[in-house]
């Protein structure tokens, strides 16, 4: 079979070096208005793979699903009721926290830990990314460095193992600067953890007086699930 012209064997090598595991949905805390403007939601947004999939999801945390992706792999879209949902983690192995860079392909330029490069092609070798937190963060910022990307994988608590596995990737930096305080809680727990996700509403007056609302996701380590789970029998 005749291949097209623009069929290019380098990026489809590409990504497969950067395929990631299949997740039966996706948490989301922002979607796009139709005129692509970023907007930042109260409540959470899941993509989910299949019709099946998003009434569960719609049955735990409300809202309606919609087929909103036909061409995609997670093509039902649920605008949820919820702004915090329980969910399980097998351990601090199911957060992983890095940084990462795009380009314009969609495809990542920069990925690392914060000192060596997880990228295929030179990974384990330093990074070259240098300065304190807030210099970083300057840098990522002003598209001069890579930001965070905490992937965290999961299952919804109220499911049990129903829906499979879901992941929510976290951007935002003050999310990152504290998932460390995450993961070594999730350390003190034996076996797999119940932990609440929930998008915190947030409030301050700045110099000016004004009053400035913002948004940012929480995760808080409620304890041992099948302590949980013992408890409610």
């Amino acid at each position: 079979m005749d291949q097209s012209i623009f069929h290019d064997p380098e990026r489809e090598e590409r990504e497969a070096k950067f395929a990631r595991p299949e997740y039966a949905f996706q948490f989301r805390t922002g979607m796009q208005t139709a005129k692509r403007k970023p907007v930042s939601l109260g409540k959470w947004r899941v993509l989910a793979a299949g019709e099946d999939t998003a009434k569960g999801i719609a049955e735990l945390m409300g809202g309606t699903p919609s087929l909103k992706f036909p061409e995609k792999e997670h093509n039902f879209e649920v605008l949820t009721d919820s702004d915090s949902v329980e969910i399980v983690l097998s351990g601090p192995d199911a957060i992983e926290d890095k940084f990462m860079m795009w380009g314009p392909n969609g495809l990542p330029i920069h990925e690392c830990d914060g000192v060596r490069s997880l990228m295929p092609d030179d990974k384990g070798e330093l990074c070259g990314c240098t300065g304190s937190l807030k210099e970083r963060k300057s840098k990522s910022r002003a598209g001069k460095a890579p930001g965070p990307n905490v992937v965290v994988s999961f299952r919804l608590a109220g499911l049990g193992y129903d829906l499979g596995m879901g992941r929510w990737i976290g951007t935002a930096w003050q999310f990152a600067e504290t998932v460390h305080e995450v993961k070594d809680a999730l350390d003190d727990v034996e076996g797999e953890a119940l932990v609440r996700l929930e998008i915190e509403h947030r409030e301050f007056t700045n110099d000016d007086g004004e009053l400035v609302k913002y948004k940012v996701p929480v995760m808080t380590v409620l304890g041992s699930y099948n302590d949980a789970i013992a408890e409610e029998r």
